[in-house]
């Protein structure tokens, strides 16, 4: 009988002591939880897109990260500044997006963003960077011009990316912009000279497209009309 009273006096202290560290422990100190607490997952998939171009104006970063635990709720550190080392600009943020004031255009900006879940896990974002650019727009050829078959002309845009060159695209459409064809790269910033090619049509356009890593910025002329010049002499 003694030795019934002291194996169960033994087993029920050992209860006592797992169930208060049960009541006292954090989720991943818990030894009844051979799991633990799982930290987020690193932030990942940035917009602007890294190394890319986006406008100043409404610029909104977003990111994907979460965490992996059921219950649990992460939160956000961003960072962002036109150093390679930014500064906190907000924290405790639970969405994954922040849209960021005082931004300017033609600046490089470096961001990166730090998740924590409720226990104090952290995951550190890798560092990225953009250039903000003014919205591309296309000034000639303008709506309603005619230009005549192989005349010389120059297309004239503003906005993009500051003194970008060899980053930009120019295309022409002859079906108002159902397909495109290629003229080439900007031979100077905000500007390039063709030659105005057959064939005439009355729904030309022409569109720029300043490229940066996986992102782009798009101006699109009006419609236009191409003109055969011995016809139209």
């Amino acid at each position: 009988m003694d030795e019934f009273r002291g194996s169960g006096g033994i087993a029920l202290a050992f209860f006592l002591v797992v169930f208060s560290l049960v009541l006292t422990c954090r989720t991943w100190d818990n030894p009844l939880d051979p799991t633990g607490n799982h930290p987020p997952t690193v932030p990942s998939h940035p917009s602007p897109a890294d190394s890319g171009i986006r406008r100043d104006s409404g610029l909104v970063l977003s990111w994907q990260s979460q965490d992996p635990d059921s219950g649990d709720t992460a939160y956000f550190e961003i960072f962002l500044d036109t150093a390679s080392s930014p500064r906190l600009v907000q924290a405790g943020w639970t969405d994954t997006t922040f849209q960021p004031t005082n931004v300017y255009t033609a600046k490089r900006y470096y961001w990166r963003v730090i998740a924590y879940d409720n226990h104090g896990d952290s995951a550190v974002g890798p560092l990225w960077q953009f250039q903000t650019a003014a919205l591309l727009s296309v000034t000639a050829p303008d709506a309603g011009e005619r230009l005549k078959t192989y005349t010389t002309d120059t297309i004239t845009w503003t906005g993009g990316p500051s003194g970008a060159v060899d980053s930009i695209i120019i295309r022409r459409s002859t079906d108002d912009g159902l397909s495109w064809i290629r003229l080439g790269q900007a031979t100077a910033p905000g500007q390039f000279v063709w030659q105005v090619p057959a064939p005439p049509t009355e729904y030309a356009r022409v569109k720029v497209v300043a490229y940066a890593s996986t992102d782009t910025m798009t101006g699109t002329s009006g419609r236009f009309a191409i003109e055969d010049t011995l016809l139209h002499r």
